[in-house]
């Protein structure tokens, strides 16, 4: 989710040191720039369908509120846990293969 900002909440990118700094750095390098569109467009949409995404939270706690009034115990499914990639931006790159040969 996003929130949005009234415009007298948000400060230009020039006012925050940290994103200067961040900005010069990664302009210089053009993998980064050309990864980051690359990104952009796969994970660009022109149709949203709010039928592919579920708000597994609110689930969850009804599910542990439907528990408590039945009166017994809920018990979360465990989750599995994946292993972390060694190298996020080579990761990142099968991400968006594997997303763009789906698209097609």
């Amino acid at each position: 989710m996003h929130m949005l900002h009234y415009l007298d909440e948000i400060r230009p990118v020039d006012e925050i040191e940290e994103m200067a700094n961040i900005q010069k750095a990664s302009a210089d390098n053009k993998e980064e720039i050309s990864l980051g569109k690359l990104l952009v467009q796969n994970l660009s949409a022109k149709h949203f369908h709010m039928s592919k995404y579920s708000d597994s939270y609110a689930q969850e706690l009804k599910n542990l509120i439907d528990a408590k009034a039945k009166g017994t115990t809920y018990n979360k499914p465990v989750a599995v846990e994946k292993e972390n990639p060694k190298d996020l931006v080579a990761a990142l790159k099968a991400s968006l293969q594997k997303t763009s040969t789906a698209k097609q």
